[in-house]
């Protein structure tokens, strides 16, 4: 066979895998919709990513998610969005991608968040990609642009006090050495929570702290206010952070939240 030839037959075979992967990507894409004025996006490509992180030494890497799940997802991230004012996104939120994997500096991910948008990966309820699991990340993720964009209202102060004198956030990646060093559980726990944040990875950096404390008020987990209850540096800052709310919107109380752990 000369080289043309076999030329010729591998820009046919990869033209005839392309036509295969077209009708998911356009399919992925057709999915897409607006809930909320939030854009809620299947369809990947590394546009989505900010400019900067394309580059070395982030280098974001990612890849579509399985669109078997794409009516999941979109319940879930309904169900999400419903417990925001609309206005909160006007200003903060404009997407939602929903992604197989997606890595940075080499690390696989969860979810994350910029400037207004929030990406999380969904690889299936088999592999752990809960209903929980997925409606937490995204509140979690949020929180974080909120912090950023409203941190004059939010106590810093007061909520480094509420932590333990013998306590430090341990992580200056703020989050990306917990994950790599497998020190990024998330589970509730009462020797963390003596110290004033709720899981291994709250350790690894204030925002981390607040975060998973936002996507317990959102969406907790079944001994969280239980926690609250038992724990003064855990009361402590959960007053904090529901203040931090009720700033953004009036309708952020105690007894909202506290209702939402019966739903």
């Amino acid at each position: 066979m000369s080289k043309f030839f076999l030329h010729l037959v591998m820009k046919d075979r990869f033209a005839a895998f392309l036509l295969l992967l077209l009708p998911f990507h356009l399919d992925a894409q057709s999915s897409d919709t607006t809930i909320r004025n939030v854009r809620i996006s299947f369809a990947f490509s590394k546009n989505i990513f900010p400019k900067e992180w394309r580059d070395e030494p982030i280098d974001a890497t990612a890849s579509q998610m399985d669109r078997r799940e794409i009516p999941r997802s979109k319940r879930i991230i309904t169900k999400a969005l419903n417990k925001y004012p609309v206005f909160i996104f006007k200003k903060n939120l404009r997407s939602v991608f929903f992604l197989k994997e997606m890595k940075f500096f080499n690390v696989g991910y969860g979810g994350t968040n910029s400037e207004n948008a929030v990406y999380i990966t969904n690889r299936g309820n088999s592999e752990g990609y809960t209903d929980k699991y997925l409606e937490q990340t995204f509140h979690h993720e949020f929180s974080s642009i909120l912090y950023r964009n409203y941190i004059d209202l939010f106590d810093t102060l007061s909520w480094k006090e509420a932590n333990s004198p013998d306590f430090s956030y341990n992580d200056p990646e703020n989050g990306v050495g917990a994950i790599r060093s497998n020190q990024s559980s998330q589970t509730l726990d009462t020797f963390f929570c003596e110290k004033g944040i709720l899981t291994q990875y709250a350790g690894s950096g204030i925002e981390n702290d607040v975060n998973t404390f936002a996507q317990n008020l959102f969406r907790p987990e079944k001994n969280f206010w239980k926690f609250v209850d038992r724990f003064p540096r855990i009361r402590k800052k959960t007053e904090i952070l529901i203040n931090f709310y009720h700033r953004l919107s009036p309708i952020y109380t105690e007894t909202y939240f506290r209702k939402l752990s019966k739903k």
